[in-house]
């Protein structure tokens, strides 16, 4: 089966949630930030796994019933606003995961009888040297070409 790892194409930087952000998945984290044009080229921002609306509302389609938390970039002074969202906890891990030198998924396995009803397809893997890569599978990465989201990339991985 086909599968890509999303990453972020070009680089931003965001402002680190406050210390005394609450530990609640339905609170949101609400960060203030100067110029928030700077986020509209980015549809997924990889520092936290953060989807735009529009491409939360392509994942969400394969994550039904899930509790999705709001991360709201600010400015204050012009009184505007800007929402990512919290990829939220993903119960199903693939049977087995082969990882490059590098430390990122170069391939996964999922159990056939578990494809489609178990595995909703996209899967956040944590590497051996401690990063998290999000992977799905060639259906949501068509989604995901298909609206046009931007900065991202996906990188097939082998079979």
């Amino acid at each position: 089966m086909d599968y890509f790892m999303i990453r972020q194409s070009g680089t931003i930087t965001i402002p680190k949630a406050p210390p005394e952000e609450s530990a609640a998945p339905e609170d949101p984290s609400v960060r203030a930030m100067i110029d928030l044009s700077l986020l509209d080229k980015f549809d997924y921002l990889a520092m936290e796994h953060l989807f735009s609306d529009p491409l939360k509302q392509v994942i969400e389609q394969y994550l039904p019933e899930q509790l999705w938390r709001p991360c709201v970039f600010i400015h204050p002074q012009k009184k505007e606003q800007k929402t990512f969202w919290f990829l939220p906890p993903l119960p199903y891990q693939p049977k087995q995961v082969t990882f490059a030198s590098n430390g990122l998924p170069a391939a996964i396995a999922v159990e056939p009888q578990d494809f489609c009803k178990k595995a909703p397809g996209i899967f956040r893997i944590r590497s051996p040297k401690g990063s998290v890569s999000i992977v799905v599978h060639l259906s949501i990465a068509e989604s995901i070409l298909r609206r046009g989201i931007c900065g991202l990339e996906l990188v097939k991985l082998s079979a």
